[in-house]
């Protein structure tokens, strides 16, 4: 007479009750639903997805265009230079007001409310 049979039995009964309480499971989850279409095509098998090529870029064009451009640039004359940094400086100074402007409302709303 073998002691283990018993519980071998047991163990045999509930995995048979617990395999259609799983398969009830599975079959109540409902399928994901994309907005894509071509999405739902491929992830259901019915089309198949293609990995795009990646173009690798020519290096020695690239260096080539570059020189181009630096051919064709020139060191800017002091009053060009001049009328560059009054643009530059005078655009910094309006996004630094506004950036006040904004911080300046945020914390009267908070000291309001």
């Amino acid at each position: 007479m073998d002691l283990n049979q018993g519980s071998t039995e047991k163990r045999d009964e509930a995995s048979q009750n617990s395999q259609p309480q799983e398969e009830k499971k599975e079959e109540q989850t409902p399928k994901p639903h994309f907005a894509n279409p071509k999405l739902q095509q491929i992830l259901e098998g019915k089309q198949k997805f293609y990995m795009p090529k990646l173009k690798i870029p020519n290096f020695r064009e690239k260096f080539a265009e570059y020189g181009r451009v630096l051919k064709v640039t020139k060191k800017p004359d002091s009053e060009e230079f001049k009328a560059i940094v009054k643009a530059s400086g005078l655009g910094i100074v309006v996004i630094g007001m506004v950036g006040f402007i904004i911080a300046m409302i945020v914390q009267l709303i908070q000291m309001v409310g």
